[in-house]
């Protein structure tokens, strides 16, 4: 079988092949453009703590589709049952404790940068030993949104024992930066404030508790344990919700007491009462165990940034409705608030000096202070890079343009019958053909 090719013949027209080369010519800048973007980057993990993070190149000026979406370059963080995290914030340590509503498989949780604006603390657990010289607290937030709902714990001690270790989490940095010369009153006063207040509130409870025991004989407190709840009152609900702006109000829902002669009482507030379920809060605890449970809810809600009114700490004209100031009077007892009295300013105690550090501040709904694996595009090395977009480029520009010229021959053709096509054969020679022969 004999091999043939084809017969072709000039494009008609005095202008065509330099319109298509002219056209070729900005095709090949746009395709070498095109694959710049698309195959002369190389796509590398980077870790950024912010989820909406984007990233900015030169040619996405020319092609704004090729700009990413924020929240489009970076995993979602997914915690689980017993997971640990903090605020922005970073004042506590919080552990997942239980998940109602999941969004990731059965017991996920994920988290994509959202603020905890839906967040807030919904109980508090109390538990004082005397022998023990320890006060262990409890606070639990619960976090309710479309999206999820779930639950989470923070856990701390304040204890006269010095083998103990009783530093909030956002304190010691808020400590060093103070002693350095380089605190700074908007991020570190938080930390500062929280230690002092929680501290002060703590002493004021041990200090009422010890002095009660020295007044009775052989029916001194030895445990104090209770439950607080309060009500859902997130950020979400605005600042001139009335849980925003009255006193924070909260419900000891159950507790217990122990005494040194062995006997102890408990209740539980949803039974009913009965000789054995009596409150065990008294008027002579009540006061100072009040201090300490509205301490802690406002210490809480400063790392979730709830900006309500009602805080004292970031209020401080809320201080009277909210701290008391003086306690039942006993003789021989501790009556007096060490915490009120500081944070008034008609005592400075030196261990915990907040003069001039209320009231704090927040920046807004907290978020969670966590890493996220993001995808960035990285340029390749000038080599690598070269190679890539020319195969890239040569290709399609190949490919379009042999589609161009058959399109283009079928045009002509449909225009010409007569178009890429042999003249009719004829008989005569030629004047060369005859010279030929007659040699």
């Amino acid at each position: 079988m004999a091999l043939d090719y084809p017969i072709t013949r000039s494009f008609p027209g005095k202008w065509f092949s330099l319109a298509a080369y002219i056209g070729a010519f900005i095709v090949l800048v746009f395709l070498t453009t095109v694959n710049v973007a698309l195959t002369g980057y190389d796509t590398i993990t980077v870790f950024q703590s912010d989820y909406n993070v984007t990233q900015t190149h030169w040619y996405q000026h020319y092609i704004p589709s090729l700009v990413p979406k924020a929240g489009t370059l970076c995993d979602s963080r997914v915690f689980n049952l017993g997971d640990t995290f903090t605020t922005n914030y970073t004042l506590f340590r919080y552990t997942v404790s239980s998940v109602v509503n999941a969004n990731a498989g059965d017991s996920g949780i994920s988290y994509k940068g959202r603020t905890l604006e839906h967040c807030d603390i919904t109980s508090l657990y109390v538990h004082g030993d005397v022998n023990a010289f320890t006060l262990d607290y409890t606070a639990v937030v619960t976090c309710r949104s479309e999206a999820y709902e779930f639950s989470a714990r923070t856990d701390f001690s304040l204890s006269s024992l010095a083998g103990k270790y009783n530093q909030l989490l956002g304190v010691e940095r808020s400590l060093k930066n103070r002693e350095e010369g380089v605190f700074n009153k908007t991020r570190d006063s938080r930390g500062v404030v929280l230690d002092a207040v929680a501290s002060l509130s703590s002493r004021d409870v041990a200090a009422r508790i010890f002095t009660l025991a020295q007044a009775t004989n052989g029916s001194a407190l030895s445990v104090i344990s209770l439950r607080a709840d309060f009500p859902f009152c997130p950020a979400a609900l605005g600042p001139v919700a009335g849980c925003a702006v009255r006193v924070p109000q909260f419900n000891i829902s159950s507790s217990f007491v122990s005494y040194s002669n062995l006997t102890f009482q408990q209740y539980f507030a949803n039974e009913p009462l009965t000789d054995s379920n009596q409150p065990v809060i008294t008027n002579t605890t009540y006061g100072v165990l009040a201090n300490v449970i509205q301490t802690m809810y406002a210490s809480v809600r400063v790392d979730l940034g709830n900006p309500s009114k009602n805080n004292f700490l970031l209020n401080p004209a809320a201080v009277p409705a909210t701290i008391a100031a003086t306690f039942p009077a006993i003789p021989g007892v501790y009556d007096t608030s060490d915490e009120y009295a500081n944070l008034v300013g008609t005592s400075v105690n030196p261990d915990f000096n907040i003069t001039g550090l209320l009231p704090l501040t927040t920046t807004g709904a907290a978020q969670l202070d966590v890493v996220y694996l993001c995808r960035f595009q990285q340029r390749k090395a000038p080599a690598q890079a070269f190679i890539a977009v020319l195969v890239a480029t040569l290709s399609m520009f190949g490919s379009g343009w042999a589609a161009f010229l058959v399109l283009a021959a079928k045009i002509v053709k449909k225009r010409n019958g007569g178009a890429n096509r042999c003249g009719e054969h004829t008989t005569e020679l030629s004047h060369e053909k005859v010279a030929f022969i007659d040699r």
